[in-house]
């Protein structure tokens, strides 16, 4: 009798732990595949990546001329409207003599409509990034020049002012010439400015 209950006893404790480690084992199955953030992943990259400092411009008041009464569309207009930037020294007070022929950047034009919905157009020109003065001859489609100063205060706000009204006859857009590299990316703007190639004609001031 005492071998059986013995006997008894035992079988029931070895079922006991048999039935403990087959629900013990699929949790530490389950804690060993647990995984975190790899450090390879996209999302550590994003974080890693620097972020770009921001490029200042500064605009100046333009005007185009001679336009084709069958060029009805603003982006067309302003794609028509050729202005190069040379740079030149902080301390220059006037235009070289004679038009450089390297290092020109085809300066963007833009259009801006007023509350009246009138358009006009501005020249967009790179300022300096801090507190401090850049200087450009700009020339425009008859390689005429003027002297723009652009600067940037100390509160970060960056002007920019014209020796001579900047000025242009619309001529059909064209790749830039040899020496003048290539102009600036459009982008959409929320401040009343249109992008390039969009938009219907209307009156200029």
């Amino acid at each position: 009798m005492n071998k059986n209950l013995k006997r008894g006893a035992l079988l029931a404790a070895s079922a006991a732990t048999v039935l403990s480690l087959t629900i013990a084992t699929p949790s530490f199955a389950h804690d060993g595949k647990a995984k975190g953030p790899r450090a390879g992943s996209s999302s550590s990259a994003n974080e890693n990546r620097e972020a770009k400092a921001p490029h200042a411009h500064a605009s100046v008041a333009v005007s185009i001329t001679a336009i084709p009464s069958t060029v009805t569309n603003v982006g067309q207009i302003i794609r028509g409207a050729k202005f190069v930037a040379y740079p030149l020294a902080a301390d220059a007070t006037a235009v070289p003599a004679t038009k450089p022929t390297t290092g020109g950047k085809p300066a963007k034009v833009e259009a801006k409509v007023s509350s009246t919905n009138i358009i006009s157009y501005e020249l967009r020109i790179d300022a300096p990034a801090t507190a401090g003065v850049k200087k450009f001859a700009v020339y425009n489609s008859a390689n005429v020049a003027a002297l723009v100063t652009v600067t940037t205060d100390s509160a970060g706000v960056a002007t920019a002012t014209s020796s001579a009204a900047l000025t242009t006859a619309y001529a059909e857009p064209t790749k830039p010439a040899m020496g003048e590299g290539k102009g600036m990316k459009s982008d959409r703007k929320h401040d009343g400015r249109m992008k390039m190639g969009r938009g219907p004609m209307a009156p200029t001031v």
